[in-house]
């Protein structure tokens, strides 16, 4: 009798969590609660690291020991035969990670390898050119007749979460090119990146190449950071890949199956990161309440309100001076742009630091672009981001800076005409 109940224990264990799984799969997320107790889940791997034990458990009672060892072992030869297919074919979800296209570097804290190439969670592409840009192969020499323009930021210029050909600054040599300014324009973003690695990717990887225009596009978070590392006394410093994640100290990377499985939990989660801590991905809305003043101590709130350290501002101005000087001193012209958050869209108090920014380049005689009025001039502002996958410009949101700058940079006659 004891052990009928046991076994019944077991298959109730095992429905509860298979229910659990079905709504995670077509939730994104469940919470349960019931006679004071509450079951939640978040995460596919939630109801599965108890289920498969519970599993086991079942068919070891059903099956007996015997039976149950042979069934495990056809199961692991299963497996090694998966494996095997798996590093035969290698598709991209059996990468570590899907986008293996950062590495630590001690320069830039971070940067992107050289002709690395990955998938997205959102079936994007990314390939990344010998010389570490976002971008078909480039000459250092510059093609004669044509003008050569450097565009740096973070993971707005990078493009992330759309393909290449999407990306502004694609989008803006195509436009320039279509206009008589026969250009090159090549893209140095990089995700994650603030204020002082822009300098360091100006002054090691964008000068090599002889731009004659520099267009740096900020975001809000590039006021965060302005002094690197080194500057702050860690002269020992290395870099950090922020988008690295080892499991067991990377032991199980080399097993293709797992990167399979981890990578299709990823993307299936991304499809419901707003349901997972990430309301603030859902829609324009939920995201100014994330960052808005119902979170005064939020950092990019702050920026945006202009309530930042008077310390942390001085150091970004400084940088963007020096930014600006070390362009010059080379020969390139500089085009600043701003390129707003989404939550700045129609709210004057969150583009205090626009103003701030564009009395900083008026100061040291740069232009300076503000894409925020002409992204609020659409009816559809949703309709220029990824909501609710992900906060960043959608491909029609691309197409539209890519055109303003061109329309800058012509009406400001930056870039040569071809005659």
């Amino acid at each position: 009798m004891p052990f009928n109940i046991f076994r019944s224990l077991v298959d109730v264990g095992i429905l509860i969590y298979l229910i659990l799984l079905l709504m995670v799969i077509m939730t994104g997320q469940v919470q349960i609660a019931f006679a004071g107790i509450t079951i939640k889940a978040h995460h596919l791997y939630t109801p599965i690291r108890f289920l498969i034990p519970l599993i086991a458990l079942r068919l070891l009672i059903t099956l007996r020991v015997k039976n149950f060892a042979l069934l495990v072992v056809s199961v692991l030869f299963c497996l090694l035969v998966i494996e095997a297919m798996l590093r035969i074919w290698s598709p991209p979800l059996t990468r570590p990670e899907m986008i293996q296209i950062h590495r630590a570097s001690p320069f830039f804290g971070w940067d992107l390898i050289p002709g690395a190439s990955g998938t997205g969670f959102m079936g994007e592409s990314y390939r990344i050119n010998s010389e570490g840009f976002r971008d078909i192969k480039r000459s250092v020499e510059k093609r004669p007749g044509k003008s050569r323009i450097m565009v740096i930021g973070d993971s707005f210029t990078f493009g992330a979460r759309v393909n290449g050909e999407d990306t502004y600054p694609w989008q803006l040599e195509k436009e320039l090119n279509s206009r008589g300014m026969a250009s090159e324009v090549i893209n140095c973003g990089v995700i994650g990146h603030n204020m002082w690695q822009h300098y360091e990717v100006l002054r090691r990887k964008a000068l090599p190449f002889h731009p004659d225009l520099v267009v740096l596009a900020l975001f809000v978070d590039d006021l965060s950071a302005s002094s690197s590392p080194r500057d702050d006394g860690q002269g020992d410093y290395h870099g950090k890949n922020p988008f690295r994640d080892k499991d067991l100290f990377g032991m199980l990377d080399h097993i293709y199956l797992w990167n399979l499985l981890k990578n299709a939990n990823a993307v299936y989660e991304y499809k419901y990161r707003y349901k997972r801590g990430h309301s603030f991905m859902k829609t324009i809305e939920d995201r100014k309440k994330q960052w808005g003043p119902a979170n005064p101590g939020n950092l990019n709130y702050r920026i945006m309100s202009g309530k930042i350290e008077k310390k942390r501002l001085n150091a970004f101005s400084e940088k963007l001076r020096e930014f600006v000087r070390l362009a010059h001193a080379e020969g390139a012209k500089v085009l600043v742009a701003w390129i707003p958050d989404s939550v700045q869209l129609n709210e004057p108090d969150l583009q205090v630091v626009n103003h701030t920014v564009e009395r900083m380049c008026k100061e040291t005689d740069v232009p300076f672009i503000d894409l925020t009025p002409v992204l609020e001039s659409e009816k559809d502002h949703s309709a220029l981001y990824l909501f609710p996958f992900d906060a960043h410009n959608s491909p029609k949101g691309l197409r539209l800076i890519a055109k303003t700058l061109a329309d800058q940079i012509e009406k400001r006659d930056l870039l040569l005409r071809e005659k």
